[in-house]
C-alpha cells in the first residue's frame, strides 16, 4: 500500500514541475513575441505585428494593453492597404480593431486612449446613434469607468476599514467636537462605501456581459428579417457595428442594433467581445 502511495506522490510531483516548465516557457515565449511584435509594429510591418499579438492572446496572457495594440496594428494594417492598391479595411481590419478596442476596454475601462481610438474607428463604419441616454445614467457610465471593478471593490473595503475606525473615534471621544467629526465622517464614509460598492458591481456585470459582439466581414453584410437567406434584407451593417446578440437559431444569431432595431445575422459574421 504504501508503494501505491509513493508512485502516486512520484506521479503528482512529475506533473507538478512539468506544469511549471511549460507555464515558464509560455511566459518567456509570450515575453519574446511582445518584443517582436513591438518592434514589428514600429517598422510598420502591421500583418507581422498582429500574428504576434494574436499569438500572445492564444498563449493565455490576454489584458488590455494586449488587445490596445492589437487593435492598433489592425487599424493601421487596414490604412496600409491602400498604399497596396487595395481598398482602405478591404481585409477585415476594422472590424478586427473594433473588436479589440473593445476588449481592451473589457479588462481596463480606464484605458482612454483604446476608448479614443475606438471613437475613431467607429467614425469608418456605418454604426448608428444609440438610443438617448439620461444625463445620470451618461454621469454613472463615466464615473464606473475610471476603474476597474476590483479597483472599485477594494475601494469600498478601505472605506469600510476606515469607517470602522472613525465609529471606535467616535465612541470612544469625550469631545463634543471630535464626535461630531467621527459622526460625520462616518455618514460620508457610508455613503462612499454604498456607492464603491455599487460601482464594482455595476463594472462587473459590464465586463461580463457576453452578449455584446462585432460585426466581422470585409465590407457590408446583410441582416435579414427572419433567419432565412431567402428573407428580406432589413440592413447592410459594414464591418466593425457594434450590437448585442439577444439569441442563436442554428447557424442564424438575431442582433439589436444600437437604436434598438432587431434583424438576423449569419453567426460567422460576429464574433463576441
Amino acid at each position: 500500500m504504501r508503494s501505491i502511495y509513493n508512485i502516486i506522490g512520484m506521479v503528482a510531483f512529475v506533473v507538478t514541475v512539468c506544469s511549471d516548465a511549460v507555464a515558464a516557457d509560455a511566459k518567456t515565449t509570450a515575453e519574446a513575441l511582445w518584443t517582436e511584435a513591438i518592434a514589428a509594429d514600429e517598422a510598420k510591418e502591421y500583418s507581422s505585428a498582429v500574428d504576434k499579438f494574436e499569438h500572445i492572446a492564444e498563449l493565455g496572457y490576454a489584458s488590455g494593453d494586449l488587445y490596445y495594440n492589437l487593435a492598433n496594428s489592425y487599424f493601421k494594417l487596414g490604412e496600409q492597404a491602400m498604399e497596396e492598391g487595395m481598398a482602405k479595411f478591404s481585409r477585415g481590419e476594422l472590424g478586427r480593431a473594433v473588436l479589440n478596442y473593445h476588449r481592451a476596454l473589457r479588462l481596463n475601462p480606464a484605458l482612454e486612449d483604446a476608448r479614443y481610438n475606438l471613437e475613431l474607428a467607429v467614425d469608418n463604419t456605418n454604426d448608428t446613434e444609440s438610443l438617448p441616454e439620461s444625463f445620470i445614467a451618461t454621469i454613472w457610465r463615466n464615473i464606473s469607468n475610471l476603474a476597474h471593478s476590483n479597483s472599485w471593490a477594494v475601494a469600498s473595503l478601505v472605506m469600510f476599514g476606515l469607517l470602522l475606525a472613525l465609529v471606535i473615534f467616535y465612541l470612544l471621544s469625550n469631545r463634543v467636537v471630535m464626535r461630531m467629526i467621527g459622526f460625520f465622517g462616518a455618514i460620508i464614509l457610508v455613503v462612499g462605501v454604498v456607492l464603491c460598492v455599487a460601482l464594482a458591481l455595476y463594472s462587473k456585470s459590464v465586463a461580463e456581459d457576453d452578449s455584446r459582439a462585432v460585426i466581422i466581414c470585409n465590407d457590408t453584410t446583410p441582416v435579414h428579417a427572419s433567419p432565412e437567406s431567402g428573407s428580406k434584407v432589413i440592413r447592410q451593417p459594414s464591418q466593425g457595428v457594434t450590437v448585442r446578440v439577444s439569441r442563436n437559431h442554428g447557424e442564424w444569431s438575431e442582433i439589436i442594433f444600437a437604436d434598438g432595431e432587431k434583424g438576423w445575422i449569419r453567426s460567422v459574421k460576429i464574433e463576441k467581445i
